[in-house]
């Protein structure tokens, strides 16, 4: 099975200059821990977690304002915490394929790209269920 077989064609993307605030709430919201970012042209410039998120830190200072003599914190923008480049694939990659490098990155979900841009997504949870009705049948280690 290929990835265009199983990726998921409609994907929720973050702008590279949101706010890790309105970015949280959107996952939360959607019950999804993740999603790629993208510029203002549409092409894929990382992909953002809720654990970037937990472990940065969701205001940066910039030192005093100039004006207000307050404070410069600013909230932090995706760009600033998302994992670049991100780890892609197309959509004639095999899923095995997928899996293995999934595992071996520990990573949950891989942005499925054409021509820079964003077509789809396969998360661990896409393929899962593929697995559990039957889609995709789970291959065995070769003999030794």
């Amino acid at each position: 099975m290929q990835a265009g077989d199983l990726m998921r064609k409609e994907v929720l993307t973050f702008r590279d200059d949101d706010s890790l605030e309105e970015v949280l709430d959107v996952l939360v919201k959607e019950h999804i821990n993740g999603a790629p970012v993208v510029d203002d042209q549409g092409r894929l410039v990382g992909v953002i977690s809720q654990p970037d998120i937990y472990f940065g830190k969701m205001t940066r200072s910039d030192g005093k304002d100039s004006k207000s003599g307050k404070d410069g914190a600013r909230p932090l923008r995706a760009r600033e915490i998302m994992s670049s480049p991100a780890v892609t694939a197309t959509e004639d990659s095999e899923i095995v394929d997928l899996c293995r490098m999934m595992c071996k990155l520990r990573i949950h979900r891989v942005p499925i790209v054409r021509e820079g841009k964003v077509s789809g997504i396969i998360s661990t949870l896409d393929i899962c269920n593929a697995v559990a009705d039957g889609r995709l049948a789970p291959s065995r280690p070769p003999e030794r």
